[in-house]
Formats: structure tokens, C-alpha cells, sequence
């Protein structure tokens, strides 16, 4: 398999697990505030990555080299410490008040920019050539999320959620960027583990702040809950440890533009987690809006993928 096509698979795990994570913010965010959510979910994902780099580096394969390779030591931090403010600190607080001000349909439609946001980033900072059909691509996904989350409620909007939302749709495609730039001297473990410890104690500070007076509703009564673990199990291991190392090695193997058009899957896959797993109707707009996506996303790397094997 080749290095191209491991880092498209990587992208594609990322983006389903995300696709899920919205069931489990949903219940979790029942019981308390975004801030706290966002940082029992970071604090408990980066003690898991702690714990998977100190049991990986004391492990030998054969060779006598350590299981999974990790130091920060002596490497240049500028791009990793954009990366980190970037994601998940700018993206998912603008997420997380942008959705407060306006409706999840509307900030949906907001988010599945990003793709768009993708292609001029890779253009300006990383001096890519970019083609007709993947910006093509990318407007027909953007479309493709429009038609399946319209009607689906009021697409209610303010000023400052769509500044929020905007923010979040920067940050989001600067992920990319930065994910793609620090890999150069940082494995995806290693970037993902400097975007974790950046997370948590931004969010600490967050919550704390906005939970003033409140801190047994908003904190204790939630962490004392059984169902809000189950939830940042989830949140924690699969849609952090997990999805952010996937897109962070699959960002080291394909373009910014690439990567960021498999960002609109999520949109597919909490869909059809809703009508799986929760039993919610799957309306004909939906499967019109899904197939826009999913075609639109193939469309963009399929010219990508037959060069490759021409050239392999």
C-alpha cells in the first residue's frame, strides 16, 4: 500500500469517528456547559497519550528500538505551537459559541467551508497547485451539506455566531497547514500530544472562568455521572487520541487541499449514526446532499489516486 493511499485512509478514519462525536456532545452537553465538556475531553486525552507514549517507548521491537518513537526534545516549536492554538483551541471554541449563537443547520453550513478555506490556504502558505475540479469539488460539498441540513431546522443566525463560526472555519483549514508543516520534524503522536497539552489547560482555564459560582452544576455533578463518561470515553479516545493522529499522519501524505475535502464526510456519518443509532428519518434531501458529498469528495482525489498507480 502506498504512502499516498495510508494517508487517504487515515483522513477517511478521522472524519468518520468525528461523524460520531456529535451523539455523544449532544448527551454530554445535557449536563453541563461546552467549556467543562471540552476540558474533561482534552485532560483525559492527553493523560491516554501520555500513558501510550511512556508504555511505547519502554517496549523494544526486534531491532531493540522503542515501540513508538516520541521526544520533543531539540525541535523547532513555531509550527507545532500554531497547530495547537489552531486546533484544538481557536476551532473548537468558535465552533462551540458560533452553534450558541446560531442553529447546528446553519453553523453546519458554515463549518463545511472549510474545504473551500483549505484550497486558499494551500495556495497562499503552502504554494500548491490546485485544479478546476477539486475547487469544484469542494463548492459541490459545501452544497452537499447546505441541502442536508436545510430544512432540517430554522436556519437561525447573528452577527457574532457567523464571526464565531468564521474564526472556527480559519482555524479548522489552518490545521491543515500546520498539521502538514510541523510533520516535518514531528511524527503525528508527537504533534497530536502538543495539541492535547495546549487543549486541556486552555479549556481548564476556560471553564473555570466561565463556571464561577457554579462549579457544582456545571462540573462536579456532571464528572460524577456515569452516562458523561461513557461519552468522553468516546470524545477522549476515539474522536481525540484517535481521529487527531490519524489526520495528523494522513496530513504528512497528502496535499492541504486533499485533506481538507474529506473534512464534509462528517456531515454523512452523523447522519447516518442519527438514523442508526437513534432511529431518526433519513429524508430523500439527505440522501440527495450525502451523495453530493461523498461524490464530489471522490471526484476530487481519483485523478490523484490513477496517477499514482501510472507512476507506481
Amino acid at each position: 500500500m502506498s504512502i499516498r493511499t495510508k494517508a487517504l485512509l487515515a483522513v477517511i478514519t478521522g472524519n468518520t469517528i468525528f461523524g460520531f462525536s456529535f451523539l455523544f456532545s449532544k448527551v454530554a452537553l445535557q449536563m453541563t456547559v461546552p467549556s467543562v465538556l471540552l476540558a474533561v475531553r482534552f485532560t483525559t486525552a492527553f493523560v491516554v497519550l501520555n500513558l501510550i507514549a511512556f508504555v511505547g517507548r519502554n517496549i523494544k521491537k526486534k531491532d531493540g528500538k522503542p515501540l513508538v518513537e516520541f521526544s520533543l526534545k531539540g525541535k523547532p516549536l513555531k509550527y507545532v505551537l500554531l497547530l495547537a492554538l489552531f486546533q484544538p483551541i481557536i476551532y473548537f471554541l468558535g465552533e462551540s459559541y458560533g452553534i450558541e449563537y446560531t442553529s447546528s443547520a446553519f453553523a453546519g453550513t458554515i463549518i463545511a467551508v472549510i474545504p473551500i478555506m483549505g484550497i486558499v490556504f494551500d495556495v497562499l502558505i503552502m504554494k500548491a497547485g490546485v485544479t478546476v475540479k477539486q475547487v469544484i469539488c469542494a463548492v459541490v460539498s459545501v452544497i452537499g451539506v447546505a441541502v442536508t441540513t436545510l430544512g432540517a431546522e430554522g436556519m437561525k443566525s447573528s452577527l457574532i455566531g457567523v464571526l464565531f463560526l468564521l474564526v472556527a472555519v480559519v482555524a479548522g483549514a489552518l490545521f491543515y497547514v500546520f498539521s502538514k508543516k510541523s510533520g516535518e520534524h514531528f511524527n503525528a503522536l508527537e504533534r497530536t500530544y502538543v495539541m492535547f497539552a495546549a487543549g486541556s489547560l486552555s479549556y481548564i482555564l476556560v471553564a473555570l472562568i466561565q463556571c464561577a459560582g457554579e462549579y457544582e452544576a456545571l462540573i462536579l455533578q456532571p464528572v460524577s455521572s456515569g452516562n458523561f463518561w461513557i461519552c468522553i470515553l468516546y470524545l477522549a479516545v476515539m474522536s481525540s487520541v484517535v481521529a487527531f493522529i490519524a489526520l495528523n499522519y494522513g496530513s504528512s501524505g497528502v496535499s492541504v487541499t486533499e485533506a481538507s475535502l474529506f473534512a464534509n464526510l462528517t456531515t454523512v456519518i452523523s447522519i447516518a449514526a442519527g438514523v442508526v443509532v437513534l432511529g431518526e428519518s433519513f429524508s430523500v434531501q439527505q440522501i440527495i446532499g450525502a451523495v453530493m458529498i461523498i461524490g464530489s469528495v471522490y471526484l476530487a482525489n481519483v485523478e490523484g489516486s490513477k496517477k499514482e498507480e501510472l507512476q507506481g
